[in-house]
């Protein structure tokens, strides 16, 4: 198996184990990313259903100077729900705590406010761990456990056995609220919950589960959450029937159906900055009546501390802001219901198939090595992240962070890969072409990609050369000495060849070279090339003879014509030549310099295609293959073109 597919598949059980069981790490990462798309889409136009009042730091410092201090006295709630009701607020919830008496007489008016206008929900907060209840004064306990009216609106169940797979936000004691005002109003924790690895608020729980009731046998502990009581007054829903679908992870409400995830939370979807989104009046100017008729009219009445209310800190990090007041995390919870606005999230089940999917689909392209592969990997997290997008924009988020990450170190790899694989490629066949061909058409042939080592057939300019007697002459010399000229003589013959021509040197065969213009690159003057190298081969010989002192005489023979171009030979032994029949005729040509007076003799087909060069018509003669005659030619020289002042004529100067 390839490494590639090994580190493919391992990384696939690594992204599945992290899906399934919430690796930390990566989760926040993912979280991150639909924390991006909520910037990317930016703030939601709504008219919302919830109003805001807030408890701020002006409201706090007006009331102190008017002698009321924090804790304010429970007669300014009063005075808050006559404002609002009459104002037509069809629901208040607080996200205030009342569980403790304070002054006799405004706490009285309270509750007679609470009593007269019904629609009203208190908050309070929770006691997560018995070994801290168990801390609490006996008599304390004693009353807190003989209020037990919040227990009244337990959730109706069906399907309760699926309860088993799941893993619901669970504490010991929620703290119940004074049982004067349990009695008037509605009453159930305002509590957030467990939030994100990352500390920022995604997600609000619908429902909680209180050991301690469970425990006592006195209910089975599952209680919705104030926000969902708000709503089920808002849509008219009696919250002591509210019904809990643990198979369906649904909540409904008077026929409106609120998901839940495995453990019991709606994740919320963000409309903006909350306290951008919602309008806030403070709390001071609701009592005073200081806002414009019709606020809160048909609306949810939220009351909670606001930013500002530096002394009573409830911020929370939201996807918007790092200082959000906690009313509005609750705000958005209730809007969200009210709209069936649910950013819905796959179950890390299916996560898990996209993840494995996405995976086999990299697997399967991981087998190719084109080019075109490399730029297609890079492009499907691209186009997975941009689905992804729309996919949130319609309020569903599929994990984006772990196929992103799987293209991206599976990819990486591959692409580093092919490049070390195609580095090596080209480095071993620029060693195979360096022994045949210049350096600069080595280069281009990589660059460009054309060399097809399987052969093709291609019209080229095949040359021979051979050193007339030389076999006698070599046999009056030691070895050394026929080896050292010999090496001497095809290396002049080489540099001409291959770095002044730009030719291929197809072989050596003793002191004969086999030389190809037009293959592995062809130029438009690949017959010309072979002319003037035949024409330098031969003064280059003159010059050795002179160093030497012999008088040695060479044959040249060149035709043109098709061939068969590639590597030929044994799987352990191979050679870049090119065979068939224009092979065989240049070598007969060149053999036919022994028996004409005639240093380079050349086929008519290279006559034909150049009129840059002088020829001397030989004759027909007969070659071995050859059933016809071939018309020769010899080659004189190359013509030098002047313009001169002699009647406009051209001079043709002889090389």
């Amino acid at each position: 198996m390839k490494k590639i597919h090994i580190l493919n598949i391992a990384l696939t059980f690594f992204m599945i184990w992290a899906i399934m069981f919430k690796f930390e790490m990566t989760e926040v990462l993912d979280l991150k990313i639909s924390d991006l798309f909520y910037k990317m889409r930016g703030a939601a136009g709504i008219s919302p259903h919830v109003v805001v009042v807030g408890i701020d730091e002006y409201s706090l410092s007006t009331l102190e100077v008017e002698g009321d201090t924090w804790p304010w006295n429970r007669d300014v709630y009063g005075k808050l729900l006559q404002k609002v009701f009459e104002d037509g607020a069809k629901v208040v919830a607080f996200d205030v705590s009342f569980t403790e008496p304070m002054d006799e007489n405004t706490d009285a008016y309270f509750a007679s406010t609470l009593l007269m206008y019904g629609n009203v929900v208190l908050g309070t907060y929770l006691i997560n761990e018995k070994e801290t209840y168990e801390l609490f004064n006996k008599k304390l306990r004693e009353r807190i456990e003989q209020n037990r009216t919040y227990l009244d609106y337990a959730y109706k169940m069906i399907n309760f056995r699926e309860l088993l797979l799941m893993k619901p936000f669970t504490v010991y004691k929620i703290r119940p609220v004074y049982e004067p005002f349990a009695m008037a109003a509605y009453s159930a924790t305002y509590e957030i919950g467990t939030l994100d690895a990352d500390g920022i608020v995604r997600r609000m729980p619908l429902l909680i589960v209180e050991e301690w009731a469970r425990e006592n046998g006195i209910s089975s502990g599952i209680l919705p959450h104030m926000n969902v009581i708000a709503c089920a007054i808002y849509l008219g829903a009696k919250p002591e029937e509210v019904l809990l679908d643990f198979s369906k992870r649904v909540v409904i409400l008077n026929g409106k159906e609120v998901p839940f995830d495995n453990s019991g939370y709606m994740h919320l979807w963000y409309y903006g900055k909350s306290s951008n989104i919602f309008k806030e009046i403070p709390f001071y100017d609701v009592i005073t009546g200081r806002f414009e008729r019709g606020t809160f009219k048909d609306k949810v009445v939220l009351v909670g501390y606001t930013a500002t209310a530096k002394g009573l800190y409830d911020l929370r990090i939201t996807p918007f802001s790092n200082e959000e007041a906690g009313v509005f995390v609750h705000a958005t919870a209730i809007e969200n219901i009210l709209r069936s606005d649910f950013l819905k999230l796959p179950s890390p089940f299916y996560n898990s198939l996209l993840v494995i999917a996405l995976m086999t689909l990299l697997g399967v392209l991981s087998n190719f090595k084109r080019k075109l592969i490399n730029v297609v990997i890079p492009s499907i997290p691209i186009l997975f992240i941009a689905i992804s997008y729309v996919l949130f924009l319609n309020r569903i988020y599929v994990t984006t962070f772990y196929p992103v990450l799987g293209y991206i170190v599976v990819g990486s790899v591959k692409l580093v890969g092919d490049f070390l694989s195609e580095s090596a490629e080209k480095r071993k066949m620029k060693e195979f072409l360096y022994r045949y061909v210049p350096d600069k058409v080595a280069e281009e042939l990589i660059t460009r990609g054309e060399l097809k080592l399987g052969g093709e057939t291609r019209n080229v300019v095949v040359l021979f050369s051979d050193i007339k007697g030389f076999t006698s002459r070599s046999e009056r010399m030691k070895p050394e000495e026929v080896v050292a000229f010999l090496n001497i003589y095809l290396t002049r013959m080489s540099e001409i060849i291959r770095y002044k021509y730009d030719g291929t040197i197809d072989k050596f065969i003793g002191d004969a070279i086999m030389a190809i213009f037009g293959a592995p690159i062809s130029y438009e003057n690949d017959i010309e090339r072979a002319l003037s190298c035949a024409l330098d081969m031969r003064n280059a010989l003159k010059e050795l003879n002179k160093e030497y002192g012999f008088s040695l005489d060479s044959g040249i023979g060149i035709h043109y014509g098709p061939a068969i171009v590639g590597n030929i030979g044994a799987p352990f032994r191979m050679d870049y030549t090119c065979i068939g029949d224009t092979v065989n005729t240049a070598s007969r040509i060149e053999h036919l310099t022994r028996e004409v007076d005639a240093e380079v003799i050349v086929s008519e087909e290279i006559v034909r295609r150049t009129d840059r060069f002088l020829f001397e018509y030989l004759g027909e003669f007969a070659v071995k293959g050859k059933s016809e005659k071939l018309k020769l030619y010899k080659l004189i020289g190359k013509k030098v073109e002047e313009n001169v002042k002699d009647g406009g004529k051209q001079v043709e100067e002889l090389r």
